[in-house]
């Protein structure tokens, strides 16, 4: 049984481009949108980029770097424990099926 995945019409023609699956193009957009939402929080937080690190168990350098979009290297778990620990709530959440 195949659903359809919510996928922007750019992100599903990146990914076919790049010979992806669409749960592959739905996993490129959740991490560009969780990515996005992490540098706008760091961006915008009364804590300073060491305390954050600290909080969430990386390094300052890191947290500048997804400040300023310039980690290419980094996990959904880390976003969202970043997302978490800078809005204080779930940074997902599920519909019921």
């Amino acid at each position: 049984m195949k659903k359809n995945l919510k996928i922007s019409k750019a992100t599903k023609q990146m990914a076919n481009d790049l010979g992806l699956s669409d749960v592959d193009a739905y996993i490129m957009e959740l991490k560009t949108k969780l990515y996005t939402k992490s540098a706008n929080l760091i961006k915008s937080s009364k804590f300073t980029h060491e305390q954050i690190a600290n909080q969430i168990g990386t390094s300052r350098s890191r947290i500048s770097r997804i400040a300023n979009h310039g980690e290419n290297n980094v996990s959904i778990e880390l976003l969202i424990k970043l997302i978490a620990t800078l809005e204080g709530k779930q940074a997902i959440k599920f519909a019921a099926a």
